[in-house]
C-alpha cells in the first residue's frame, strides 16, 4: 500500500512538472523597447542579427543592449531556438560569448519583470518577455508586421 501511494505521489509530481514545462513553452512572447525608441517593427531576421551580435546599433545610432531572462530558464529555450535558428546550447554560447561585449552587450536577469524594468530604464535596450508582463513603461514592436496574438506571430509559443 505504501509503495502504491509513493508511486502515485511520484506520478502526480511528474505530471505537475510536465504541465509546468508545457506552460512555459505555451507562452506568447513580446519584443519590447524603450518608449523613446523610434523603431516600431522589425523582421525576425533582423531580431536574429541582434541576438547574434551582428546588428549592434539602432537606426538612431544608439547602441543596442539585449536584455533577456537567464538562458538556462525553460522559456528561453523556445526564444533562442526560434529567434536564432540554432539549438539551445549553441544559442547560449553565442549570447554569452565574451567577445561580443565589445560590440553588443547582453544583460541576463532573473525574470520578465526584471527585463521590463531594465528596458524601461535604458533607451537602447531591447527585451523579450511574456506578453502578460508588459507594462505601460515599454513599447511592443511588431515582428514580421505582426503583434503578439496575431495569427502567424513568430514568437507564439506552442
Amino acid at each position: 500500500m505504501q509503495k502504491r501511494m509513493l508511486a502515485m505521489g511520484l506520478l502526480a509530481v511528474t505530471v505537475a512538472v510536465a504541465a509546468f514545462a508545457v506552460a512555459a513553452y505555451a507562452t506568447d512572447f513580446a519584443v519590447i523597447v524603450h518608449p523613446s525608441n523610434n523603431v516600431r517593427a522589425m523582421t525576425l531576421a533582423e531580431l536574429s542579427k541582434i541576438f547574434k551580435g551582428k546588428s549592434v546599433q539602432w537606426p538612431s545610432g544608439r547602441n543596442i543592449t539585449l536584455v533577456l531572462r537567464e538562458p538556462n530558464q525553460p522559456a528561453m529555450k523556445f526564444v533562442i531556438e526560434k529567434v536564432m535558428g540554432v539549438g539551445i546550447e549553441e544559442g547560449k554560447a553565442a549570447l554569452t560569448d565574451a567577445s561580443r561585449k565589445s560590440t553588443s552587450s547582453v544583460v541576463f536577469v532573473p525574470g520578465d519583470e526584471d527585463v521590463v524594468k531594465a528596458v524601461e530604464a535604458s533607451p537602447g535596450a531591447l527585451g523579450v518577455v511574456d506578453v502578460y508582463k508588459i507594462t505601460g513603461g515599454v513599447k511592443v514592436i511588431r515582428i514580421d508586421d505582426k503583434q503578439p496574438f496575431d495569427p502567424g506571430y513568430a514568437l507564439k509559443g506552442h
